[in-house]
């Protein structure tokens, strides 16, 4: 472990950087920790650590985010803003109060919703569509999770196996080409799209009918607001609205960051704040997975939705969430906490800033998340590469978003041997993480060259796909 004085260094750097701002350092000083997190000679915990770097770093990036939203949609004439679960809920918590401390015209709602519970109700009418978000990549993608996120029973999902030849590699995890392969076996399965089909039509209904309760069909000017990265969730979104309205619907979404939008769509339909499509450097620092993980919700993710009678009352539809809930749900609870009360320093400081220059505002997140998210100190890789994350719209098999890794797998994720790995050129498996400089932290080794490593491998990558765009 580092020394506790290498983290205090960090934590000095930070403040540094807030001081270029006095509104965020007013707010973070506001902040009123519970002494039972800064007992004295408590020393340097897990706890702590997250507790100061939450509002070191993360309040201050996710103030910055909030505040350009609510200026484009001012600057846009939008009437209401929906902030999209989970990630959208801090999100959501910030808006809310900054829109009602400074009177600004703005309907401010939260809505339950997942790529999940929203394809799930697409699916019903997009037929051999559906196997573009069913076989899209992830971490650890075997056959069984593409039929689970088709919501087939176990002996659909069997019978489906012994048509495409894949009962022996059932559970097996398939590299990207392998996805590839498989998707165009499944497009020639008719009884899979059946099976696809009848399961939608429920979901489809009951989807329907919470976003017509949320206002979603009414003829109002109004914007997404979520973390972003490639824009499915909007497009699935804007296509069952399409559906049940029979007739074109133009929906506009606000993101954190995108790495790539939907073909057909166009870049006035999905504004990003951070980076774009075709950014590279910020991205090179940057984890969407460390994002996610750190603004989320308390509650599960959104399955599906029912209706629920109430009495005395007319019915309503409700959002049903996943049973296990969120893992992380005492750590966003208390963040929740710290988020309320610097908002409420951050929103009456002088009546507020006033707008700001996209470019500073971008600046002044980057000098803050390269440090953290690009190369973390050992503590706060620790302390937040433990919480548990998920990239799969189903939220199976959890893990640390920093996953531990031993030397052999480090040695393994090198730049050269990591392409070979992925183009199939060499038969080896990787383990994922989604925090990559996280767990190269955790292992407590050198991290000259691993790092250099991965910043090569992201380079390289996201290079790739601006070109081809």
């Amino acid at each position: 472990m580092e020394s506790r004085e290498e983290y205090q260094k960090r934590l000095e750097y930070y403040r540094s950087v807030l001081q270029r701002n006095r509104l965020h350092m007013r707010a973070v000083d506001g902040v009123k920790l519970p002494p039972s997190v800064r007992a004295a000679g408590s020393g340097v915990t897990t706890w702590r650590v997250r507790e100061e770097v939450f509002l070191y770093v993360w309040l201050p990036v996710l103030t910055e985010y909030v505040e350009w939203v609510l200026e484009e949609a001012v600057r846009n004439e939008k009437k209401r803003l929906y902030f999209l679960a989970r990630d959208g809920y801090m999100m959501y918590l910030m808006a809310k109060k900054l829109v009602d401390t400074r009177g600004i015209d703005l309907d401010i709602r939260y809505l339950k919703i997942s790529r999940y519970s929203i394809r799930s109700a697409e699916y019903y009418f997009v037929g051999k569509e559906a196997l573009d978000t069913l076989c899209a990549g992830g971490i650890e993608i075997s056959f069984e999770k593409i039929m689970k996120r088709a919501n087939l029973t176990e002996e659909e999902s069997l019978h489906i196996a012994r048509l495409a030849g894949y009962t022996e590699k059932y559970r097996t995890v398939l590299s990207y080409r392998q996805l590839c392969r498989l998707k165009k076996e499944l497009s020639r399965i008719g009884q899979l799209f059946d099976y696809i089909k009848q399961h939608a039509r429920n979901r489809y209904n009951t989807t329907v009918s919470y976003l017509r309760q949320e206002g979603l069909l009414e003829e109002t000017s109004y914007a997404l607001v979520d973390s972003g990265w490639v824009g499915t969730l909007q497009l699935s979104l804007q296509r069952v609205l399409e559906h049940e309205k029979a007739g074109k619907v133009r929906l506009q979404g606000y993101y954190f960051g995108l790495y790539a939008r939907p073909e057909g769509t166009t870049a006035a339909q999905y504004r990003a704040f951070y980076f774009g499509e075709k950014e590279v450097l910020r991205k090179i620092r940057f984890s969407n997975c460390l994002f996610e993980t750190v603004f989320s919700a308390p509650e599960g993710m959104t399955c599906g939705y029912r209706l629920k009678e109430r009495e005395l009352q007319e019915s309503v539809y409700e959002a049903v969430e996943s049973e296990s809930g969120n893992p992380n749900a005492d750590v966003m609870k208390y963040f929740a906490k710290l988020l309320i009360q610097y908002a409420a320093c951050y929103g009456t400081a002088d009546g507020g800033r006033g707008a700001a220059p996209l470019k500073k505002r971008v600046r002044f997140v980057e000098s803050l998340l390269k440090c953290m998210m690009g190369k973390p100190t050992r503590w706060e890789a620790d302390a937040f590469g433990e919480l548990l994350f998920c990239d799969d719209v189903l939220e199976l098999q959890l893990q640390p978003v920093a996953a531990w890794w031993d030397e052999e797998e480090l040695y393994k994720q090198r730049f050269f041997n990591k392409i070979l790995i992925k183009m199939n050129l060499k038969s080896d498996i990787l383990h994922e993480s989604g925090w990559v400089e996280g767990s190269i932290m955790r292992l407590g080794k050198k991290t000259g060259n691993p790092m250099r490593q991965e910043r090569i491998y992201k380079c390289f990558m996201y290079l790739r796909k601006a070109i081809g765009k």
